[in-house]
């Protein structure tokens, strides 16, 4: 049995469990039984909502997840009950001191972005294209986890969770009719937008609506994605009704398939990055959050990718922000040469198996 510990919430939104849940798929194909930890309620609603019935078992602790140390206890119990060979742990609200408490029960593996501190793990992925300059191996260079095991060090885009998709890709057949027709214009260039699955710091509504008043509309097929969490969405699919170059998609579950037949994707910072890369797609990204500034700085220098600034910063900066993106927009749309050649460099990035590799450390197969 493997263990994962992850919440999702209003305020963390989604991406922790999304990526979780790649990596327990991946784990599955292993022949392995995986178990969810979540903190509350809301985290089991949202993970819920993302898997499928009887898929996983979802475990709720009750506990604060702001408040990690607390949970020890009731944790430690469960992961003994359930005979837990390796807990996956993906969560900025981690210490020292919770590893340590959890370190005499099972393996350890910590999915890290920000290399605060070493903690006493087995496993420690950081996935990111600058991980290599993080200082990883100094830092474990002596650390080790569970009955004295060194800390294995999975550093890099070929760790990248992509889902089986990006590998594998699904085939027309098993797509519906509807999506397939809003690719069938061969006159105008096909552009993707995803804000993530809560459009953090609600951009969906300002892109929609700089598409229509800036004269955008008729100049491209707008692919726009809502997020299963975004609020009121049929508010959103209202924004659009009369334009016809606009198309909507919802509950997306096979995402490679638009990003391969689309030309340009505007994208919140994340994991979606690295799946546009895996496809190929060249990209206008834009950042929602603080822990995002080193894939941020990785990205922009790509190129295959174009950063477009900074909207965590207030409501004037989005103006900014989108002020960039339409301009580069305008300017990828008149430039087939360019694109082509940010799309040849993206290919090269990640094979997108990084969930495979995962699960087989979490295995321990490293």
């Amino acid at each position: 049995m493997i263990g994962i510990r992850a919440d999702a919430n209003s305020i963390i939104a989604t991406g922790h469990v999304m990526r979780c849940i790649t990596i327990a798929r991946a784990i599955k194909t292993f022949g392995e039984d995986v178990t969810f930890f979540v903190a509350d309620d809301e985290s089991l609603k949202l993970l819920g909502g993302s898997i499928t019935e009887n898929e996983f078992e979802v475990v709720v602790l009750g506990t604060d997840w702001q408040n990690m140390d607390s949970e020890s206890e009731t944790l430690i119990n469960e992961l003994i009950t359930r005979k837990v060979k390796t807990l996956l742990v993906d969560s900025y609200q981690v210490t020292r001191t919770y590893f340590d408490k959890l370190k005499d029960v099972c393996r350890l593996a910590y999915l890290d972005d920000l290399s605060r501190e070493a903690y006493p793990v087995n496993v420690l992925i950081n996935y990111s294209g600058y991980s290599d300059n993080m200082g990883y191996d100094k830092a474990y260079q002596d650390v080790t986890g569970y009955n004295n095991e060194k800390t294995s060090l999975c550093l890099g885009l070929q760790y990248a969770p992509l889902r089986k998709q990006f590998y594998d890709p699904v085939s027309e057949a098993e797509t519906d009719a509807e999506t397939i027709s809003s690719f069938s214009s061969q006159e105008f260039k096909h552009v993707l937008i995803s804000t993530g699955g809560a459009d953090m710091c609600s951009m969906l509504e300002l892109l929609i609506d700089m598409i229509i008043k800036s004269k955008l509309q008729n100049t491209a097929i707008w692919h726009i994605v809502v997020g299963d969490y975004v609020d009121d969405p049929d508010r959103i699919i209202s924004l659009i009704e009369g334009c016809s170059n606009i198309v909507i998609h919802r509950s997306v579950r096979n995402m490679a398939y638009l990003m391969n037949r689309c030309d340009i994707a505007v994208m919140a910072a994340g994991t979606m990055l690295t799946e546009c890369a895996a496809c190929g797609l060249p990209t206008i990204f834009y950042q929602v959050a603080d822990n995002q500034k080193y894939n941020v700085v990785f990205w922009g220098a790509s190129e295959g990718m174009s950063f477009a600034g900074d909207v965590s910063e207030g409501e004037a900066n989005k103006m900014v922000v989108l002020d960039n993106i339409q301009s580069k927009i305008i300017n990828y749309l008149n430039d087939t040469e360019t694109l082509k050649s940010m799309s040849d460099s993206l290919k090269s990035i990640t094979d997108g198996r990084g969930a495979i590799r995962i699960a087989g450390a979490l295995m321990g197969q490293v």
